[in-house]
């Protein structure tokens, strides 16, 4: 049975989706770790906004956006033909 081919932009938009995961964990194990230490009595409310989580999450999606645009764009646009 022959292997399909190698299909270059599943495979930028499976990394992209990695990458997009391990941000988007990442700043919620953040956010967690903010709302127990408030929680638990040792910061005061407010000092997480220090942090910068909520700029984080922005400039991620923004850069994801244009990510996924891009990658749509290419996947559509044809190759020039030969001649």
């Amino acid at each position: 049975m022959a292997r399909p081919p190698f299909d270059i932009m599943r495979a930028a938009f499976l990394l992209l989706a990695v990458i997009l995961l391990v941000m988007v964990g990442e700043t919620l194990i953040a956010i967690l770790a903010c709302t127990y230490m408030v929680l638990a009595g040792r910061s005061q409310p407010g000092t997480c906004i220090d942090v910068g989580i909520v700029a984080q999450v922005r400039e991620v999606m923004a850069e994801a956006l244009t990510a996924v645009l891009a990658l749509l764009l290419a996947s559509q646009s044809k190759p020039p033909p030969d001649g």
